[in-house]
């Protein structure tokens, strides 16, 4: 039904993906013997993820955005990086908390080379430019998490770089005001940051095109 669905590549479905991750990773929290839910409440809980994930697969498929080998893929695909997270997250999270600066570099690396390599789509697609879009999202998590749990602000309990707060000690109205501060600070960050960026980056990428260090993307428009 979506105009846009020719303009898009549809295997796997990355929606089916990130929705069926969360459901199977809250899923594998809630069955975990650790849990601290009421039966009640585990019950009602898990009933809302499989309507969540079901909603979301389902929906590509109703409007007309993947076919069914698509959402399958996807929906695999999810499940087994909720299986990597619920089994070696844990153990990941801790290594990057103790991390050096040059482990965390490592880090950053690595994901510039998984970009550096990401296949260039046949047609202009904005499927790449979300990939790239995550990879930047995931540069800039990990090492916050890092930094901020070196930091004297973050508390270790429940987990490690937790943000101080308990409803306790500082009741609703602050908890409303932290909330809409947040937000407020994200979209004043965004659009500083969407010109700003529009200024510096090209004279930029206009040094790294005469030095030969340019991604080689054909249906990006140059710099220069």
């Amino acid at each position: 039904m979506s105009g846009s669905a020719a303009l898009e590549y549809g295997f796997p479905s990355t929606h089916s993906t990130n929705a069926v991750s969360v459901a199977v990773y809250c899923l594998s929290l809630l069955n975990s013997p650790d849990t601290t839910v009421s039966t009640v409440k585990n019950i009602i809980l898990q009933v809302l993820l499989y309507i969540y994930a079901f909603s979301i697969v389902f929906g590509r498929l109703y409007c007309g955005m993947h076919g069914f080998v698509d959402v399958i893929v996807g929906s695999c695909l999810g499940a087994f990086i909720a299986f990597l997270r619920y089994s070696y997250g844990e153990m990941y999270d801790q290594w990057i908390l103790s991390a050096t600066v040059k482990e965390v570099a490592i880090v950053v690396l690595i994901i510039l080379f998984l970009v550096r390599i990401h296949p260039e789509p046949a047609d202009d697609c904005p499927c790449f430019d979300d990939s790239v879009a995550f990879a930047g999202v995931m540069l800039g998590s990990e090492t916050a998490y890092w930094h901020y749990a070196q930091t004297s602000f973050s508390w270790t309990e429940p987990t490690p770089a937790t943000i101080p707060y308990r409803l306790e000690s500082i009741g609703w109205l602050k908890t409303i005001l932290r909330i809409v501060v947040g937000v407020l600070a994200i979209f004043a960050w965004r659009e500083v940051m969407k010109p700003s960026l529009l200024r510096i980056l090209p004279p930029i990428f206009r040094v790294l095109e005469k030095v030969g260090l340019i991604l080689p993307r054909r249906f990006f428009t140059k710099a220069s």
